[in-house]
């Protein structure tokens, strides 16, 4: 995948971890700009994914998406209440619950790598890296 001629929905999706409803809905929000172009040939760049990065990092620091999308337009918003990485804790309650933030990373069409992002968070490269190294390990390339 080259970032710098454009990449897919599907591709996008992949190196952000997120489904492509999800970056569809980020897009209608106004969230993120729309994609160049127009169907098929539409393509999203470089910074529709460090946007997307953007908003994961103030989605974990506690923020909600109009939270969000103001502080992308540069309006001052007060900061969340708790801690949003805190409240991502994995939480024992008496009943044995616990929660986890899971994040996936789509490989090739049915094969997913799922992991919690709240203990491992790789960086955006270090996952493309991976994909393609889970790729040709499974002879995919």
């Amino acid at each position: 995948m080259e970032t710098r001629k454009g990449m897919t929905i599907g591709e996008l999706a992949d190196a952000a971890g997120l489904s492509r409803r999800a970056i569809r809905f980020y897009v209608q929000r106004n969230l993120i700009a729309a994609p160049q172009g127009k169907g098929r040939g539409s393509a999203y760049t470089q910074e529709h994914l460090d946007r997307l990065k953007q908003i994961q990092d103030l989605q974990v620091a506690g923020h909600s998406l109009d939270g969000i999308k103001r502080i992308l337009a540069g309006d001052e918003v007060p900061e969340p209440v708790g801690n949003g990485a805190k409240r991502r804790k994995v939480r024992r309650a008496s009943g044995g619950l616990s929660a986890e933030l899971w994040t996936r990373l789509r490989i090739v069409e049915g094969v997913e790598l799922h992991f919690d992002a709240s203990k491992i968070n790789p960086e955006i490269e270090q996952m493309l890296e991976l994909k393609g190294a889970l790729r040709s390990a499974l002879g995919l390339e």
